[in-house]
């Protein structure tokens, strides 16, 4: 049997688009609220921010931007780590179905899924305690987010090589997510790679900026921190076209069973 031949489940397709309705959703939350932010605090506080721009952080401060804000976060993050991990676990257990799965894949797939649980508890703890009264709680909530979620996108760009490492289109039973798309988000992973360290560069180095470019150092320093959120997003959404395929497929697979039973 070759891997155009193989059809995925019905429960492996249903997962698949159900993993493509979540992690679209939070992916369209998550930006429309971070961005809102920046924007709302600007037009609350112009003179505050003409003289400094200021982080999410700071932004959701306000109770008037936080506490939207923390209603949505609450709600994205379990969505989220429903999405990640019906991305991952079905993926495994149909590889596994049709013969053992490298130790290699389970292991990663596990790390993956055990991440994005850490990174979604930052999410809401970050959401939820908020400057200025809760200023360590926050940090410490905005950190696991950061760290694990950055440690999702390089874990799950080693499992998306690993699949497509396991043989070319046609060779591999059982394999839900193609090589063909793997080797488009192989380029697309050192956007948040590269953010990831500008952010980190410009989050360590922006108070030794001169005076001259305070300003403009911060400015970049809060625009990175927006694009680096949305990066890890959208790295997650590469997997669009597999979830799609996935899920397109495992309903051709019954196609023929419901035109006899019609008939």
């Amino acid at each position: 049997m070759t891997e155009p031949q193989w059809i995925p489940s019905r429960m492996t397709g249903l997962a698949m688009l159900v993993s493509l309705v979540t992690t679209g959703f939070v992916t369209l939350v998550v930006n429309a609220q971070i961005y809102s932010a920046r924007w709302q605090f600007v037009g609350f506080y112009p003179e505050k921010t003409a003289e400094r721009p200021y982080t999410i952080s700071e932004s959701i401060g306000d109770p008037r931007i936080g506490e939207p804000f923390a209603e949505w976060l609450l709600i994205a993050a379990p969505v989220l780590f429903v999405g990640v991990a019906l991305l991952t676990l079905p993926t495994l257990r149909a590889l596994q179905h049709h013969g053992p799965a490298s130790r290699r894949i389970a292991i990663l797939t596990w790390i993956v899924v055990l991440l994005q649980l850490m990174a979604c508890i930052g999410m809401v703890i970050l959401s939820q305690y908020r400057f200025p009264h809760f200023r360590d709680q926050h940090m410490g909530g905005s950190y696991l987010f950061f760290f694990s979620q950055a440690f999702v996108v390089v874990f799950g760009e080693i499992l998306s090589r690993s699949y497509a490492k396991l043989g070319p289109a046609g060779q591999v039973v059982g394999r839900v997510w193609s090589p063909r798309f793997a080797g488009w988000r192989r380029t697309y992973v050192w956007v948040p790679i590269g953010l990831g360290v500008a952010y980190l560069c410009l989050f360590l180095g922006k108070g030794y900026a001169p005076e001259a470019l305070r300003y403009e150092v911060y400015l970049a320093y809060v625009s990175t921190e927006l694009f680096l959120l949305s990066s890890f997003l959208f790295y997650l959404m590469t997997y669009a076209p597999d979830m799609w395929c996935a899920w397109r497929d495992s309903r051709s697979r019954y196609a023929p069973e419901a035109s006899s039973a019609a008939s």
